[in-house]
Order: structure tokens, then C-alpha cells, then sequence
């Protein structure tokens, strides 16, 4: 009695765990809004692939076959994918649609889809050509990696026929000391043996050398200061001189602008009103300014043309002559030339009724 109580429980659980593994895996069902979008692709990639665009096809139909995941959509992928030459797909389509569960209650058009689909695979099987890649070279007890297109055959397969599709494939082949490549043209349908060679001369990788960089150009330190090259301070002279004169300027003018407006109301600096008194000190404090802005005019211009001359050569070349280790200068015959005399540089601002400016003596 109790063995017969286990064997039902026993039963039970087995039932328990196959209905929540099934629930796991089952796909969900496509809404109502899946099953247009399917069929609007299906409609699309129909009337491309009429058209010769097989390409743009085949993308509607394995989104199709992705959403719906049944008969007629796998049929018309298939039927796409062996149209271009993927013959090899198209029959890894079909073996899907095999593995779709089935019942007497499909509808016509999933029954007739998997018929098809049987028919097509047959006529796929007798198209798909094979290679046999025999490696030659090889040193004794050295296994082949062999790579077609970029995938790797497995080792179980070394030597025996490899279904590819019709067309040009590139074939890899290498050892822990020889490489060897070699391309070949199929048909479909055709059977063929390719012998590859490996060599440990092509094995190795063309030396890549690191380009050697060649070292700084040496620039010879100038020996003494650049003819005619400005400084920071000529710079700075050039901008207080052309200030000040702008200053200077415009106070001046603005101190004789008052000044003559008061010739009738201070005679002999003796003003009638207050607002003539007021305008007097005005026109002296403005004349003041004047004076100062001139100054510094003067005072930058001369900075800036002293440093533009005062250093150079008679020549105006700033190289001084190679002296010997010992010190003198070298023997060339003829005189040393004495030095350039300073240049002497005296600037003179200077203010008169209505004008002023500034005056240089070099």
C-alpha cells in the first residue's frame, strides 16, 4: 500500500516538474499587434523579392519568422535564403520548421508550409557542395588549425568533406611553426579536394621595425642680441608714449578750450563770477594734465627708440667676433674696428596756444 503511495507521488512530481519546465521554455504568443506587423513584413518582403531585391527581402522575412515563429513564415525565409546562394541556411531554416510542434488541428496553410519545406530541403541536399582540405608541410606530431571564412573547423572533422556553400572560400591553415593560406572557387554540387601547403617561411610575420626618430636639429645659440628685434619694453614705451600723447592731447585742448572762453571774464587772473573762477582752476588743473601726459609721451618714446638702437653694431649686426680658447681674438690681419658709438637720444615735449607735439635730437 505505501509502495503504491510513492509511485504516485513519485508520478505527481515528474508531471509538476515536465509542466513547469514547458511553461519555461514556451514561447509567448504573439499579440494581435505582433501578428499584423508580420504579416504587413511578410506582404513587403514578397513583393521585393519580385522585384530581385532578395536582400532587402530576406530581412523581412527572418523578422517575420521571428515574431511568428511558424510554418509559413520559416517557408518563405528558406525559400529566400537558398535564392542567394545560401543554401546552407536555408536548410538550417527547414530543420527549425521541423522542430515546431504539430497537431491534426493546424490550419491547411502550416500543413502545406511544412510539406514544402520538406520538398525544398531535399532539393538543397544535392546542391551543397563540400571541400576536403588535405594539409601538406605539416611537421610530424603537429596538429592543423584550419580556418574557413574566418570559422574554425573543429579537430573532429581534420580530412574529411566540409559542406560549404557555391561560391570563393578562403582556407587557413596553421601549425605551431608553418602557416599556409589558399582560395578556391566551388560549384554547388561539386566535390572537392584541396591540398594546402604550409611553409615556416610564411609563417613569419614581416619584421615591423619602429621608426627611429631623428634627433632635435641643433640651433646655435645667438651670440649676442638680434638686429632690430623689439623687446617687451619697446613694446611698453610704444603704448605709455602713444598714451600720454593721446592725454596730453586731448587735456591741452580741452585747457585752452576754457582759457579763451575766460579772456573777458579774468582779466589779469581776477574773475567776476564764480562760475568763471570755477572754469579758471579747471583749465589749470586740465593744463597740469596736459603737461604730465606730454612728459610721459616723451619719456616712453624714448624707451622705445633707445632700445630699438642702443646695443647694435655700426653694421647692424649682433654677432660678436669667435675668441680662442685662450681667450684672444683670432688673427685675421687686419684692424680691429673700433666700436660703434652710442647713439645720444633726447626728446623735448613742448605745448604753445592752440598746438602741441614733442621734439627728438638724435
Amino acid at each position: 500500500m505505501m509502495g503504491s503511495r510513492r509511485g504516485a507521488r513519485l508520478v505527481l512530481a515528474a508531471a509538476a516538474l515536465g509542466a513547469f519546465l514547458a511553461s519555461g521554455t514556451a514561447r509567448a504568443e504573439p499579440t494581435a499587434a505582433d501578428r499584423e506587423t508580420a504579416r504587413s513584413l511578410m506582404q513587403e518582403a514578397r513583393e521585393l523579392r519580385e522585384k530581385g531585391h532578395t536582400g532587402d527581402a530576406l530581412k523581412r522575412f527572418k523578422a517575420a519568422d521571428d515574431i511568428m515563429h511558424v510554418p509559413t513564415t520559416g517557408l518563405e525565409l528558406a525559400r529566400t535564403q537558398a535564392a542567394m546562394g545560401l543554401l546552407l541556411e536555408a536548410r538550417d531554416t527547414i530543420a527549425n520548421i521541423r522542430k515546431l510542434p504539430s497537431s491534426p488541428s493546424d490550419p491547411e496553410p502550416f500543413k502545406d508550409a511544412r510539406a514544402k519545406a520538406e520538398e525544398l530541403d531535399t532539393s538543397l541536399e544535392a546542391k551543397i557542395p563540400a571541400l576536403t582540405i588535405v594539409v601538406q608541410g605539416a611537421a610530424d606530431g603537429e596538429t592543423p588549425t584550419i580556418v574557413v571564412d574566418g570559422a574554425q573547423l573543429p579537430a573532429a572533422v581534420t580530412g574529411l568533406p566540409r559542406r560549404v556553400n557555391a561560391g570563393r572560400h578562403l582556407i587557413v591553415v596553421r601549425t605551431p611553426t608553418a602557416h599556409g593560406e589558399q582560395t578556391v572557387e566551388v560549384k554547388e554540387g561539386e566535390q572537392k579536394e584541396v591540398q594546402v601547403k604550409v611553409s615556416k617561411a610564411a609563417d613569419q610575420p614581416p619584421t615591423q621595425t619602429e621608426p627611429s626618430t631623428p634627433p632635435p636639429a641643433e640651433h646655435p645659440e645667438p651670440s649676442g642680441p638680434t638686429s632690430h628685434s623689439p623687446t617687451v619694453v619697446t613694446f611698453v614705451g610704444i603704448g605709455v608714449g602713444g598714451a600720454g600723447l593721446i592725454t596730453g592731447s586731448i587735456t591741452g585742448l580741452l585747457s585752452m578750450s576754457k582759457t579763451s572762453s575766460l579772456k573777458t571774464e579774468c582779466l589779469q587772473k581776477r574773475c567776476t563770477t564764480t562760475t568763471a573762477l570755477n572754469d579758471y582752476h579747471s583749465a589749470g588743473t586740465l593744463a597740469t594734465i596736459s603737461d604730465i601726459g606730454f612728459i610721459a609721451a616723451g619719456v616712453g618714446a624714448a624707451v622705445a627708440v633707445a632700445t630699438l638702437i642702443i646695443g647694435h653694431d655700426a653694421s647692424g649686426g649682433a654677432t660678436t667676433p669667435e675668441t680662442h680658447p685662450s681667450g684672444d681674438a683670432p688673427a685675421t690681419g687686419e684692424p680691429e674696428s673700433s666700436p660703434a658709438p652710442q647713439s645720444q637720444l633726447r626728446v623735448i615735449p613742448w605745448v604753445g596756444l592752440g598746438s602741441a607735439g614733442i621734439a627728438g635730437v638724435f
